[in-house]
């Protein structure tokens, strides 16, 4: 049983620990995914934001302790999630594999089931903040999943892809009205920044991470290891940046 579903034994409960809302939503007939709702401290009159978040690997959430007290990775760390909650006068949802697929490859990733399971999240998210606009966030495979959504579900206002593979850049938006912002490590974002340059609504921010390669070299879980090592604040500060304002820079150092 993974972590998510370890979670989903009721459809609406409030830790303590985990400082966030769980929420079940059956997405298909008898398949369940569960929800990390992370709302902001102190929403105000600004314009509200939601975004999705869909984590790498096999997509599930990992469970660790600090100080006795329990933390879920859900593709983000709490903090972070919080972080860009606030950030967003929002909420950040961690969305989970679903209960017949708990771990997804590629294949699944661009499956019908999938867009399914996306568009189940989306439309929740949308039925509690009706006026806020809704994104979706991927990280390495997860950004995939991200952008398939955005090439299959038209009630989104864009995508935030980090780390993203090369093919989550290859799919369409479903809406010319839609943003993609994609934050890649420097050493690998020339590859894909003729692609992004190209079109008009997509931005393409570089991080230069001296440390990526020791982490690796470590064989570390990308479900739980730092995806841009010593900057995931600044990271978050710019895709909040960016989502809000429609800017950012080219390069985090």
């Amino acid at each position: 049983m993974t972590a998510a579903l370890a979670l989903s034994i009721a459809p609406e409960v409030q830790s303590e620990a985990l400082r966030e809302r769980v929420q079940v939503l059956e997405s298909r007939s008898g398949v369940r995914e569960v929800l990390l709702v992370t709302e902001a401290c102190a929403p105000d009159a600004r314009e509200q934001h939601v975004v999705i978040v869909l984590g790498g690997a096999g997509g599930g959430f990992a469970v660790v302790s600090h100080d006795g007290l329990p933390h879920v990775y859900g593709g983000l760390p709490l903090e972070q999630r919080q972080r860009l909650a606030n950030a967003i006068n929002g909420a950040v949802i961690a969305l989970s594999p679903p209960s017949d697929q708990p771990v997804m490859d590629r294949d699944w990733r661009l499956s019908n089931q999938h867009v399914c399971d996306l568009q189940a999240a989306v439309h929740w998210a949308r039925a509690q903040w009706p006026d806020a606009k809704t994104w979706v966030l991927g990280m390495n495979n997860g950004a995939l999943s991200a952008a398939v959504a955005t090439a299959s579900i038209d009630d989104l206002a864009g995508a935030v892809l980090l780390s993203c593979v090369d093919e989550a850049l290859d799919q369409p938006q479903k809406s010319e009205r839609m943003r993609v912002l994609a934050v890649r490590h420097r050493a690998v974002a020339a590859s894909a920044h003729a692609g992004v340059a190209n079109c008009a609504r997509r931005t393409l921010v570089r991080v230069h991470d001296e440390r990526r390669a020791a982490v690796h070299a470590l064989g570390r879980d990308p479900v739980q290891a730092p995806h841009f090592n010593g900057k995931e604040r600044q990271v978050v500060d710019v895709v909040a940046r960016w989502i809000v304002t429609g800017d950012a820079p080219d390069e985090i150092r």
